[in-house]
């Protein structure tokens, strides 16, 4: 039986575009074209690299498999793109970056700039002019990948430039609402895999790195091995990251604790509103959490079974007294604390400090968010017991888990 004419010839139209097509589905290339283009290449912070090309160009034809290996090869860490400049409905985009041979790489940054045109902001492009072999590609790439990834001191006078924070600035920085993510590492330099992931996270965790040779924070923290990721939360304190460092898991890791998309991060006298109890996970937290301020500071030390009980009525109370500052360390980590202060090994229990008369006093009762403000409202002097020297939390051990 004959096709109809037409038939017969919209099937070979198919066949010629299917013969000529250089990328197809099971391909890591995202062909891009007006729908898409604006979502990804100009609103993201990731960089992208788009190739316009023409499928009749044979020296597309001969980019082409280079072009698929440097897609699979930085899939989530580059975002690597192609638009076929021979379609009727590309030709605009096309024409915009002025397009005048194939196959032609263009880079698009973060960075923005103002079009003189049109007063906005958008990205500007630059040419690739290297070699257009997958290697060569994909090390450009990679040395021009951004990253939000700041590298924490100990020392104050080691942070030298935008991208270094001190451990105290680093902890302090909106603590009651942006959970931290710390990687310890022995590598030189941070891999193309953890600036991705602090690029994927911008605005929603801040993400450091300690090298190992920062001994102090890799003592404070307990590390034992590298590389170690931890995340630090307001509400859930120190988790660390338990598993192969592989993208997917990590990024799911992270993204439990982090900012949803589209949150914001509170600020001012919202943000005094809104602000959780905080977890004291090592002490640096506790020197600028209470012993470097001038208030009373409650604490509670709470195992893991009553863990969530406690820090809801810490919450509680702060929403009430909040003259106090507030805290909670799990068990596992307050035997110096017990020891030193001489405090009940019952969980949870509770006590207060005084940073500038350098006193403590533990609450004796059932362990109840009435009660507890009652004895609050009662505390108008602080007679207790002195004490000399620093308190400081116990190492935590690879096994403990907050």
């Amino acid at each position: 039986m004959k096709l109809p004419l037409t038939t017969a010839l919209i099937t070979l139209c198919a066949q010629i575009g299917l013969s000529h097509a250089l990328y197809g589905p099971k391909d890591d290339v995202q062909l891009l074209n007006p729908q898409t283009f604006d979502a990804a290449v100009l609103e993201t912070d990731h960089l992208v690299a788009v190739e316009f090309y023409a499928p009749w160009c044979g020296h597309c034809q001969r980019l082409a498999p280079e072009w698929k290996k440097v897609a699979k090869n930085l899939k989530g860490l580059v975002s690597v793109n192609a638009i076929d400049c021979d379609v009727d409905a590309n030709k605009g985009i096309c024409g915009m970056y002025d397009i005048k041979g194939f196959p032609t790489i263009k880079l698009f940054g973060p960075q923005q700039r103002k079009n003189k045109q049109t007063g906005k902001m958008t990205k500007v492009a630059s040419d690739y002019q290297g070699p257009r072999d997958a290697k060569s590609i994909v090390d450009h790439l990679l040395s021009n990948q951004p990253s939000n990834v700041l590298f924490v001191k100990w020392n104050e006078k080691d942070v030298k430039s935008k991208k270094s924070i001190s451990l105290d600035q680093f902890l302090s920085t909106q603590n009651q609402t942006l959970s931290k993510a710390l990687l310890f590492t022995n590598k030189p330099t941070t891999t193309p895999l953890y600036k991705a992931l602090s690029v994927d996270l911008k605005d929603r965790m801040l993400v450091g790195e300690v090298k190992a040779s920062e001994k102090n924070i890799v003592a404070e923290f307990g590390i034992r091995s590298f590389p170690t990721l931890v995340v630090l939360s307001p509400e859930h304190g120190s988790i660390p990251f338990e598993g192969p460092l592989k993208r997917e898991a990590l990024k799911s890791f992270m993204e439990q604790y982090a900012l949803k998309k589209g949150e914001k991060r509170t600020e001012g006298v919202k943000e005094k509103k809104e602000k959780k109890v905080e977890a004291i996970t090592s002490d640096a937290i506790m020197k600028r959490h209470c012993l470097d301020t001038n208030s009373i500071c409650v604490l509670a030390i709470t195992d893991s079974e009553n863990q969530q009980e406690t820090v809801d009525i810490l919450n509680a109370l702060k929403a009430k007294k909040d003259t106090f500052e507030y805290g909670w360390i799990h068990a596992s980590q307050s035997s110096d604390i017990i020891r030193t202060l001489q405090l009940p090994e019952d969980y949870p229990s509770l006590f207060i400090l005084h940073p500038t008369k350098h006193a403590y006093r533990s609450y004796v009762g059932a362990f109840d968010k009435d009660k507890i403000g009652q004895w609050l409202d009662s505390l108008k002097t602080m007679d207790a017991w002195s004490f000399k020297g620093d308190i400081k939390l116990t190492e935590k051990r690879e096994h403990d888990e907050l």
